[in-house]
């Protein structure tokens, strides 16, 4: 029997210019040390930083119709609204890493009775600017893994409640831009 990956992928078509253009707009922001998505700052868990995007940005409205095209033709969830902001990631330097996590919880930001359900990330560098810092998937019920650096532009989409990591960068800098779409929780 075949396993059929769980997991959506766009080439986007999105260019180095763009990729550059959303680069320069999170320059001047703040970047803040990324948590765990318990709110916990653990550096053996998790180790980058992020600002917070508005969902009412361009930058949204485009990571929203990548989601909406992954679900019409492969997921066919009961999407109602982003379940929190738009995340742009920067993992920097040896050690950036994410271990393995589900993003699946209950919205805090946008009220109770949310649930993620659909995460994605876009990337935002080729992969020759890093070393290390492959993304790994787990599908099949944790029992197959599969392992990306694709190209600048991609769009990967998945269920939250798939598990995932970031392995860690041995050089260089990898931005992201990441999300997850959400609605009533799964019955």
């Amino acid at each position: 029997m075949q396993t059929v990956p769980n997991f959506y992928h766009i080439p986007t078509a999105i260019d180095k210019d763009t990729a550059e253009l959303i680069q320069r707009q999170m320059k001047d922001k703040q970047l803040e040390t990324s948590l765990f998505h318990t709110g916990i700052e653990d550096k053996k868990i998790r180790n980058s930083q992020h600002h917070w995007i508005s969902t009412d940005s361009w930058i949204a409205g485009m990571l929203k119709h990548f989601i909406e095209v992954a679900n019409n033709n492969l997921f066919h969830y009961d999407l109602t609204k982003w379940s929190e902001q738009i995340q742009y990631t920067v993992y920097d330097g040896p050690s950036s890493h994410y271990t393995w996590h589900r993003d699946i919880k209950e919205s805090s930001i946008f009220g109770p009775g949310t649930v993620a359900k659909l995460s994605i990330t876009l990337f935002l560098n080729d992969p020759s600017e890093y070393e290390g810092g492959e993304f790994q998937l787990m599908f099949g019920g944790d029992t197959h893994m599969h392992t990306m650096k694709p190209p600048i532009g991609t769009a990967i989409i998945f269920p939250a409640t798939s598990r995932h990591r970031l392995r860690p960068l041995r050089s260089g800098k990898r931005t992201s831009l990441v999300a997850w779409m959400g609605g009533p929780p799964f019955r």
